[in-house]
């Protein structure tokens, strides 16, 4: 399944998840893209990048919201993980 192939509802309610996931990374993040796959599971895969540093995250569910909820916990991780990494690459 590709972003293409949602239905309307899917359509609408991924254009929010990607709203979701950018407040959730905070301010300075670029945006990259984010894909949809579906095998056994739904995966969301975003790929972003604050200044020179660059991210994938990846949720997965057996729905499309599972696989946000999943995608949105483990942003959170990769924020502080992407905003040390920033630091250490400013302070040398």
């Amino acid at each position: 399944m590709d972003a293409s192939t949602l239905t309307e509802a899917e359509a609408r309610y991924f254009d929010r998840v990607i709203e979701d996931c950018f407040d959730l990374l905070g301010p300075g993040v670029e945006y990259d893209d984010i894909d949809v796959v579906r095998s056994s599971d739904v995966v969301l895969r975003l790929s972003y990048r604050l200044g020179a540093v660059a991210w994938s995250t990846e949720g997965r569910g057996a729905t499309l919201t599972e696989a946000h909820g999943d995608l949105r916990e483990r942003l959170v991780l990769d924020r502080v993980r992407m905003a040390t990494v920033a630091l250490l690459r400013a302070a040398r």
